[in-house]
């Protein structure tokens, strides 16, 4: 591609812009981003009054919790909800029902996350809160901190953090928003798979391999079997749970908070992200541009732009992943030996949807069942359409040792070779804030004639 041919659109990409250069022949059919929303004045006036009214629930300030032993559980560093800037509301309300400091404890909700160290604790939740409360890291590997509980309907071995079973009152600190098999986070999430058994998360991440689909972004929390799951497994704690779950920018602004019971706190809250972050595309097109702001920290983060925004792709189309990966690949596994893209590409295209999940338990049958459904979910996405993605942070071998994408230094390259794919008379659909954008796999279900094309520039 030359200079002359070429037309030029930009990504948010860390505290600047990345000018991505696509063919001029391309038609780009809209950038579709989540519909604005005004940004809290004051969070922390904000969380107070939603205090005052929660959802499903009586309100602090009407409680005598004096005795009380209070566990806060906030999401890791891994997720985007500024902790920091309501923690101390949670904890004013808290001490001002009675409950004394020594009563209060934090623990962090990893899943299957690294650690989090003593600074990245106190950016979370803020330094000085931080200080004055004992506070722990979740591990999911670890037996000892773990209490099992029984198993659920759908076969989930139910195993906990010992610590939610040791308090009263437990009050997850996080935010909703789109997830691949949850459909949106928020509510007993961060308790599963939050602060539960890796065993725990492996078998309820599975939930969301059957049933005809693998992704779930934007589904209600009373169509995805995992969410039912997750609700299942938490009433075993036989513990009172009060969320606190917060509604987000793309730039990662507080807007809205919703509290109290898990599942109507996570039910109304749903309703009114759906309306901000839900966008349809008037057809499936050739080429999307998926870009992972504001979800860039490392790579199982930065991914989800893909997931959540591959259906506005016809099949066989070609999704271009632009990910930041700050922290480089950050925990996802690394196998010892895989397929090659094209090998693995054809392999899916020869067992079909329905028997991938087969060939994962028989090639991948001594990992973990976590690991197992991130390889399904992979190949599911693989099967559909081509996955090229660039990256500055990410190690430069990344994708040929997953196998699963193809990976690029350089966005020129990339793009010349979707070029090569799709050819000089392509659709696109840009979307600058992939990781809260989503579109569903149902839009296309209906004539593009009936369907509306929402916060498309």
């Amino acid at each position: 591609m030359s200079l002359a041919t070429q037309q030029s659109i930009s990504l948010p990409w860390g505290d600047g812009q990345l000018e991505v250069r696509l063919p001029a022949s391309w038609q780009v059919v809209g950038r579709f981003e989540p519909r604005e929303m005004a940004a809290a004045a004051d969070p922390l006036v904000a969380c107070r009054e939603a205090l005052q009214a929660p959802v499903g629930a009586a309100p602090w300030s009407g409680r005598d919790l004096r005795g009380k032993r209070v566990l806060l559980v906030p999401d890791d560093v891994s997720r985007p909800t500024p902790v920091a800037d309501f923690a101390p509301a949670v904890c004013e309300a808290l001490h001002a029902a009675g409950v004394a400091a020594g009563d209060l404890e934090i623990l962090f909700a990893l899943g299957v996350h690294r650690p989090m160290t003593q600074a990245e604790a106190e950016a979370k939740f803020g330094r000085d809160l931080l200080a004055r409360y004992c506070w722990h890291n979740h591990n999911a590997f670890e037996p000892a901190q773990l209490v099992h509980l029984g198993t659920t309907r759908r076969g989930t071995p139910v195993w906990f953090n010992r610590l939610l079973t040791e308090f009263d009152l437990i009050v997850p600190l996080g935010a909703i928003e789109p997830h691949l098999l949850l459909g949106f986070s928020g509510g007993y999430k961060m308790l599963l798979p939050g602060c539960a058994g890796a065993e725990t998360i492996g078998h309820n991440h599975l939930q969301g391999t059957g049933g005809g689909s693998f992704n779930y972004v934007g589904v209600l929390p009373d169509d995805s079997p995992m969410r039912l799951d997750i609700e299942e497994a938490a009433s075993m704690l036989g513990r009172e749970v009060f969320v606190v779950n917060a509604a987000l920018r793309a730039d990662k602004r507080v807007v809205r908070f919703f509290c109290g019971c898990p599942r109507g706190a996570l039910r109304a809250g749903v309703a009114y992200v759906r309306e901000h972050a839900e966008v349809q595309v008037p057809q499936p097109v050739d080429v999307v541009i998926a870009n992972s702001a504001p979800f860039d920290i490392d790579l199982r983060q930065s991914m989800k732009c893909i997931g959540n925004t591959s259906f506005a792709a016809r099949r066989g189309g070609v999704v271009l992943g632009f990910l930041r990966c700050d922290e480089g690949r950050g925990d996802v596994e690394v196998p010892s030996r895989t397929l090659p893209y094209g090998a693995l590409k054809l392999v899916t295209g020869v067992l079909g949807s329905k028997r991938i999940m087969n060939f994962v338990n028989l090639v991948r049958r001594g990992d973990p069942v976590e690991q197992k459904f991130l390889s399904h979910f992979a190949l599911q996405t693989l099967h559909r359409n081509e996955i090229y993605v660039y990256s500055e942070q990410l190690e430069p071998d990344v994708g040929r040792k997953l196998g699963i994408l193809r990976q690029y230094r350089d966005p020129d390259a990339m793009v010349a070779e979707a070029l090569r794919k799709v050819g000089p008379r392509a659709t696109v659909a840009v979307f600058p804030q992939g990781g809260c954008t989503y579109t569903r796999g149902s839009a296309f279900a209906s004539s593009a004639g009936t369907m509306p094309v929402a916060a498309a520039s």
